[in-house]
């Protein structure tokens, strides 16, 4: 079953953290890039988003009995194989499993090019996401 408070609340923090990025993504490239400030916010709140979407899908996956995830990427192809989010956006979403990870580990150093890219295109991948999520869940 659903705990509609822990899915609230997830998609209450993926929501918050988008709301935070818009300015930033609003912002020209050159002014992104010159500001130290907007970099650090830009890497904290789109992994801030991307751990939302991940914890709320699990939550969803754990309490509709679906195949469980091997990985984190696997989060959001099940959502897509069961139809609470399209497949293509599933797909866009698994990608973007990899840059949570970099964001979170620090695997390399982060690419703010690529994320300022990330910003100016891929936010309304994770509003679809929490969209389907609440209209699945009849929210």
């Amino acid at each position: 079953m659903i705990d509609r408070e822990i899915l609230a609340t997830r998609l209450s923090k993926l929501r918050e953290a988008l709301r935070r990025l818009r300015p930033i993504a609003a912002k020209p490239h050159d002014d992104y890039m010159a500001s130290e400030i907007d970099r650090a916010l830009a890497e904290h709140y789109l992994r801030l988003s991307l751990e939302a979407m991940l914890d709320a899908g699990n939550h969803l996956i754990a309490s509709a009995g679906f195949r469980k995830p091997l990985q984190l990427r696997d989060i959001p192809l099940i959502l897509g194989e069961n139809g609470v989010i399209a497949r293509e956006l599933a797909d866009k979403l698994a990608r973007a499993t990899g840059l949570r990870n970099r964001l979170v580990h620090g695997y390399t150093d982060i690419d703010h090019e690529i994320l300022y890219t990330v910003l100016q295109n891929d936010l309304v991948d994770l509003k679809n996401f929490a969209i389907a999520v609440a209209r699945h869940c009849g929210e």
